[in-house]
């Protein structure tokens, strides 16, 4: 049959196709289609130029299934051009089977994102107001396939085919049709039980998927009426009990309430509309896939500012579910009771908080379930901060499976034992306090008197009438000596030596007195400076002109140069030849010695220069100098 459906003619293909597309309907022929490449064949037939074949085509590779890998091969042959033509087929099957083939094809992103440019997303919408269940559960699957994908947390939440798919969704008005199938009760007259519960659970997961992400909309869904939606499945699936599908439904229910509770405006729908004691039932309705989900809707309701009363009224609930809870449902369990014990510690007390501190070891002593003992810790550490806690966990017997742990290489357990440890040495701590015999400690405290003030005005000496003693240093603020047995050994003796101060036999004299406090080093006010001290004015005023002629020194030349004769003291036999007029030509000898005699000469200069010259008495004294202006000509032979 797989042979002919290349060899033969367009009515025998399409004769064949039928065939195929027959045996593919069950279960048992599909292994041995696929072996025969069956699944090849009939996709090439999907762009057949009959419509009947190509009908058979499609349904013939639904029911072999797709895969992920072969979404690579469709592409590249242009066959998801077909399907995506085939959605709007004149038969509710072939629409169906198009929609499914799509919806697996999807969950690769290069072939999600080669539909929406396509187009394939309107046809797929509009297949969701189909009267077909079949068709309909197809669509929404393939729906939630994409949505898996679009509202990943791993993409930006800014991605555009996101927000293109969000937006054509509710355009579409897709969701009161969505949510109208989750308004029945189970199982429904008339209706597969089968293609229903399909249907049901791909809408769960299709808003499952629109209500995580990101969260950019939970808030369309809560406007929607999501949430009445959803409060009123709940309690219809717990009662229908059907296996499986029902625990994914649940599951799938509660989970995207938990997500939509997290909306601003959730919280007040989910009161108004009865939620809480639904929660509570499905919490205490010891089902591993109620159990969980309903915790974790409770958990975020728990969050900034909930509503008076309800920490008190789940803490019950939630510890008592703890205690026969299945170990997938620990750590939502736990995560709940961690958000009660932040808003309100005192929602666990008495009978609840024993039988809280008996579900965290039964949590602590489950090694096997790695995530609940780590729960559990961290809520230990919450609870470890009360002294009623410590006491409660401590009578519970947590120390020892918390040892047990601790030797395994728990370092967070080491922490909390030491808390609790804590807990054990408080009597202990208070039996020494109260003790009646005194510790030779406190009695030596006790005989030593208070030390006073060190800030005391100093008094007057006491072998001196009218003569006090020398005041100490600002700093230290040394007592007088009368109050020295009172003041502090260390710094008395090393501010004010007593001797200095008390062997004064009588007031001395001013001179004396300058003696004594010369030798103490004690000298508030420092002494008048001698005359002889004090630098006189001439000397500063005739030892500033000295200097200007100096800074050109360093430029000697060959040349001769009026600078270094400048200075009148070394020879004055040359300063008093020349005029002042013309002081360079009498500068050099009148004889005009040779050369060498020239450079021994001007040697001789350089030589002296850098030595200090002793400084000429007649310049330096002041009686035969005028004023201080004549001493200023040597700036007009620097201009020159």
């Amino acid at each position: 049959l797989v042979a002919m459906l290349s060899a033969g003619g367009a009515e025998a293909t399409v004769h064949v196709a039928r065939a195929v597309t027959s045996l593919s309907g069950a279960e048992p022929n599909r292994d041995a289609l696929r072996d025969a490449g069956a699944l090849p064949r009939m996709a090439e037939l999907l762009l057949h130029d009959e419509e009947a074949v190509q009908q058979a085509a499609v349904q013939c590779v639904a029911n072999l299934g797709v895969e992920a890998s072969d979404a690579k091969a469709f592409l590249a042959a242009g066959w998801h051009l077909s399907l995506i033509s085939l959605l709007s087929a004149s038969s509710a099957e072939v629409q169906g089977a198009a929609a499914a083939v799509l919806g697996n094809l999807s969950s690769v992103p290069e072939f999600r994102d080669a539909l929406l440019s396509d187009g394939a997303l309107q046809p797929i919408l509009q297949l969701l107001h189909t009267s077909a269940l079949p068709a309909r559960t197809a669509a929404v699957r393939a729906l939630a396939i994409m949505s898996q994908q679009l509202m990943s947390p791993s993409l930006p939440a800014d991605d555009a085919g996101a927000a293109a798919f969000v937006d054509a969704f509710f355009a579409a008005d897709a969701l009161p049709t969505l949510l109208a199938a989750l308004g029945d009760e189970r199982p429904r007259e008339g209706v597969d039980g089968g293609t229903a519960d399909r249907e049901a659970v791909a809408v769960l997961l299709l808003l499952q998927s629109l209500s995580g992400g990101h969260g950019g909309v939970r808030p369309r869904l809560v406007a929607g009426g999501a949430v009445e939606a959803l409060l009123r499945f709940l309690p219809a699936a717990a009662r229908y009990d059907k296996g499986t599908s029902t625990g994914e439904m649940v599951d799938a229910a509660a989970s995207t309430l938990a997500s939509l509770a997290l909306a601003a405006a959730a919280p007040p729908r989910i009161e108004q509309a009865g939620g809480v004691p639904t929660l509570l039932r499905l919490v205490e309705s010891k089902k591993p896939a109620a159990v969980a989900p309903a915790a974790r809707v409770l958990a975020n309701l728990l969050r900034d500012e909930p509503p008076a009363g309800l920490p008190e009224a789940v803490a019950p609930a939630l510890v008592q579910a703890l205690s026969t809870a299945k170990p997938s449902a620990v750590v939502d369990l736990l995560s709940a009771l961690s958000h009660v014990h932040g808003v309100c510690r005192n929602a666990f007390g008495g009978a609840v908080l024993a039988q809280l501190a008996a579900g965290l070891l039964k949590a602590v002593q489950d090694k096997e379930n790695h995530e609940g003992c780590l729960a559990s810790i961290s809520l230990l550490s919450q609870l470890a901060l009360r002294p009623e806690a410590r006491a409660a966990l401590a009578e519970a017997g947590l120390a020892p499976a918390l040892r047990e742990s601790a030797a395994a290489g728990w370092r967070c357990t080491e922490l909390l034992l030491g808390i609790l440890s804590a807990e054990e040495a408080a009597p202990q701590a208070s039996r020494r306090s109260s003790c009646s015999d005194p510790s030779p400690h406190a009695s030596v405290a006790h005989a030593a008197p208070a030390p006073p003030a060190l800030h005391q005005p100093a008094a007057p000496h006491p072998n001196g009438a009218g003569f006090a003693s020398p005041p100490a240093p600002p700093q230290y603020h040394s007592p007088p000596p009368a109050a020295a047995p009172f003041a502090p050994p260390p710094p008395a003796a090393a501010v004010a030596p007593p001797p200095v101060y008390t062997r004064l036999p009588t007031p001395p004299s001013a001179g004396a007195k300058r003696d004594v406090l010369s030798r103490v080093a004690y000298q508030p006010e420092p002494p008048e400076p001698p005359p002889q001290y004090q630098p006189p004015p001439p000397q500063q005023q005739y030892y500033q002109p000295q200097q200007p002629p100096q800074p050109p020194q360093p430029q000697l030349q060959p040349q001769p140069q009026p600078q270094p004769q400048a200075p009148p003291p070394p020879q004055p036999q040359h300063s008093q030849a020349p005029p002042p007029t013309q002081p360079q030509p009498q500068y050099q000898p009148p004889p005009a010695p040779p050369p060498q005699q020239q450079q021994q000469y001007q040697q001789q200069q350089q030589y002296h220069q850098p030595t200090e010259p002793p400084p000429p008495q007649p310049q330096y004294q002041p009686p035969p100098q005028t004023s201080p202006p004549q001493e200023v000509e040597p700036p007009p032979q620097q201009q020159q």
